[in-house]
C-alpha cells in the first residue's frame, strides 16, 4: 500500500506543469547598424546573453553582441562553456528580475543580410554549465534600412594583342672591294719630253753648237757664247722640195698670166 502512494506521488509530480522562466525583449531602437533592445528575466539567478538577427524570409542568424567589458562578440551556433563564460553578456539580477538594455550590431557585408527589409530580433540564454542554450526569448519583428554595398565591377579584361613576329635580319653582303688603280707607266699626252742641254753646250762628249746664218736668222741671245754644230741635210729631199717649189711657182704664174689676158678679151 506504502509502495501504491509513492507510485502516484511520483506520477502527480511529473505531470505538473514546471513553472517557465518569464524571457522577453521589447522597444528596440534602430540607428544604422546598431539596435538597443531591452531585454527582461523573470529570475534573480545569472545567465549569458547573446543576440540573434534572421531575415523574417528565412535564413542563417547574426549579429554582434556587446558585453560587459564592451567587446563585440560574433554571433555563434554552438559554443564551449568556456568560451560562453568568458566573451558572452553576464547578466546582474536585482531581487525579484533582470531588465538591462542590450546593445547589438551587424555588417551590412555579412552574407547573411540580405538589405532593407523586415528581421526578426531574439535573445538567447546559456546558464554557463554547458554548451546548449536555455532558452530564447520571443522574437520581436523589427525593420532595417542599412543599404548593402553596390558589388564591385568586374574589370573586363582586355584583349591581348598577337604578338608581332621578329623580322629576321638578312645577312649583310660584304662591300665589294674598291679596285686598286695601278699607276700609268705610259707617259702623259700633256707632258713633252724636256731636253736640257748641259751648260757646256755638248752632249755626251760631242759639241752642240749649230750656226743658224745660214737660215738668215741670228743666233738667239741665250745661245750666244755656245758653239753649235751644223746638222747634216739630206740632199735628196732638198731637190725634191725645190722641184715641187719651183713647179708650184710655174702654175701660179702662168695661171696669172693666163687670167690677166682673159680680162683684156673681156674688155675688148
Amino acid at each position: 500500500m506504502r509502495k501504491f502512494w509513492l507510485a502516484c506521488i511520483i506520477y502527480f509530480c511529473s505531470v505538473l506543469p514546471t513553472h517557465a522562466i518569464e524571457f522577453t525583449i521589447h522597444d528596440a531602437t534602430i540607428s544604422g547598424t546598431y539596435i538597443d533592445v531591452t531585454g527582461y528575466i523573470g529570475s534573480t539567478s545569472n545567465y549569458y546573453l547573446q543576440g540573434a538577427l534572421r531575415s523574417s524570409s528565412g535564413g542563417y542568424f547574426f549579429s554582434e553582441t556587446q558585453n560587459n567589458q564592451g567587446d563585440w562578440i560574433d554571433y555563434v551556433s554552438s559554443a564551449e562553456k568556456e568560451y560562453i563564460t568568458n566573451n558572452f553578456y553576464l547578466t546582474e539580477p536585482h531581487d525579484p528580475s533582470w531588465s538591462e538594455i542590450i546593445h547589438l550590431r551587424f555588417r551590412v557585408d555579412d552574407p547573411n543580410y540580405k538589405g532593407p527589409g523586415e528581421y526578426e530580433l531574439e535573445l538567447r540564454r546559456f546558464t554557463g554549465g554547458g554548451k546548449t542554450s536555455a532558452g530564447e526569448s520571443d522574437p520581436l519583428t523589427i525593420n532595417l534600412t542599412a543599404a548593402t554595398p553596390a558589388p564591385s565591377p568586374t574589370p573586363t579584361p582586355s584583349p591581348t594583342p598577337p604578338p608581332t613576329p621578329t623580322p629576321t635580319p638578312s645577312p649583310s653582303l660584304a662591300p665589294s672591294p674598291t679596285p686598286t688603280t695601278k699607276p700609268s707607266l705610259k707617259p702623259s699626252p700633256s707632258q713633252s719630253p724636256v731636253l736640257t742641254l748641259p751648260p757646256d753646250g755638248t752632249v755626251a762628249g760631242e759639241s752642240t753648237e749649230i750656226d743658224l746664218s745660214v737660215f738668215g736668222v741670228s743666233p738667239s741671245p741665250s745661245l750666244q757664247g755656245v758653239s753649235l754644230k751644223a746638222p747634216t741635210i739630206n740632199k735628196s729631199r732638198v731637190k725634191t722640195v725645190l722641184l715641187i717649189g719651183s713647179g708650184l711657182v710655174l702654175v701660179a704664174l702662168a695661171s696669172f698670166f693666163g687670167y690677166r689676158r682673159y680680162l683684156a678679151t673681156i674688155k675688148k
